[in-house]
């Protein structure tokens, strides 16, 4: 009896293990591999890194306009640039969307990482960073996401939308 019993947990573990590396990390992150994008989409991979005088420049930027720029990975996490013109207290976030069935992604996790809150305001587009991880997906199967940059007012509590930007990107294996 207790070699049957010993057999089924041996039987039993395998057979998780087995299903895990056929399947991947979880059937939540298979459905991010399948995604078929059109023949020149259009979509570009954010770069994964930059050099220090591509990160000078970048901070550099006098924006006219709310902005977002992403450099990073799914191995790595995502760095988040923020250009924002501070004109009323609240806070400013990022959230996330796989393009083809827009469910959201790592939703409290990306806003919690990339919040600023704004108390002082500025005539001139002010830079915030943020960083965090894209949970959904895994690594190096790309699928087309869009990140939105927005505001949530402290006066009133109304979100405000304020600018988007798309890319390719990956998930992060847990």
């Amino acid at each position: 009896m207790k070699i049957r019993l010993i057999a089924l947990i041996i039987i039993g573990f395998l057979f998780i293990l087995g299903e895990r590396y056929y399947f991947g990390s979880s059937a939540h992150d298979r459905k991010f591999t399948n995604i078929e994008l059109a023949e020149g989409h259009g979509f570009k991979i954010a770069p994964e890194h930059l050099t220090a005088v591509q990160t000078d420049s970048l901070e550099a930027i006098q924006a006219n306009a709310s902005k977002i720029e992403i450099v990073g990975s799914g191995y790595t996490g995502y760095d988040f640039y923020m250009w924002h013109k501070p004109t009323e207290k609240g806070e400013l976030y990022i959230k996330a969307f796989e393009l083809t069935t827009n469910e959201r992604l790592s939703s409290e996790e990306l806003t919690e990482r990339t919040m600023h809150s704004i108390v002082e305001f500025s005539s001139k587009y002010q830079m915030y960073k943020g960083q965090s991880v894209i949970y959904e997906g895994t690594f190096e199967k790309y699928y087309p996401a869009r990140f939105e940059l927005w505001f949530k007012s402290s006066e009133n509590g109304t979100e405000q939308k304020l600018t988007e930007k798309t890319y390719l990107i990956d998930g992060w294996d847990r």
